[in-house]
């Protein structure tokens, strides 16, 4: 009896010392994990950016790595009037080009393409036009400073080519004078694609 009464009394701490383990919560907890998120240029970023073989009007600033397109670069102070400038060969997108857009994830995005003019111009015409280009070099949207956004779906490691073409006059577009400014700013934006969706959680 002494010997059962005893197996009983051990039984039950047992039972009152997990139960208070159980109740009690932890105050403080530190977990650590790894984190990768280098800086890198254009060229080499999860949007790559890269200038094509088109000379020195587009180019990757070697200060601070980004993508430049500058049409005063030397000493010209711009586009001339009346004129016709081409950045690329349409009839060869994939191996003559302005600056080339690259998917360097590891998944699929969806990249919307839009420019903003700093100041309006004096004319309604698109005067400024970015062609792009996919890898079997279709045309795949044409980007203006009048507005409108392309958006095209990028697989991983896939790349696409782009043409610059200004028209100051010489072309379908309105005569443009000193007076008038085409610069703005060329935006990618980013979306996720996945199975079932457009963005990554398939919703």
């Amino acid at each position: 009896m002494r010997r059962q009464l005893q197996t009983i009394l051990v039984a039950g701490l047992i039972l009152i010392a997990t139960a208070a383990v159980g109740a009690s919560a932890f105050t403080s907890a530190t977990v650590e994990r790894q984190t990768t998120a280098s800086v890198t240029t254009d060229e080499n970023g999860l949007l790559g950016l890269s200038d094509g073989n088109s000379g020195n009007l587009v180019y990757q600033d070697a200060t601070t790595g980004q993508l430049v397109i500058n049409m005063t670069n030397g000493t010209a102070g711009g586009i001339n009037t009346d004129a016709l400038f081409t950045l690329g060969d349409p009839a060869n997108p994939a191996s003559t080009y302005a600056f080339s857009v690259t998917n360097n994830d590891a998944e699929a995005h969806q990249i919307t393409v839009a420019y903003a003019l700093t100041t309006d111009d004096s004319d309604s015409g698109e005067n400024l036009n970015f062609r792009i280009y996919d890898s079997s070099e279709t045309l795949v949207g044409t980007v203006t400073e009048e507005g409108g956004t392309v958006a095209i779906d990028a697989a991983p490691a896939e790349t696409f080519t782009v043409i610059l073409s200004i028209d100051t006059g010489h072309g379908a577009a309105g005569t443009l004078t000193s007076a008038d400014d085409l610069s703005g700013t060329l935006s990618f934006t980013v979306d996720d694609v996945a199975e079932g969706g457009t963005v990554s959680d398939g919703s």
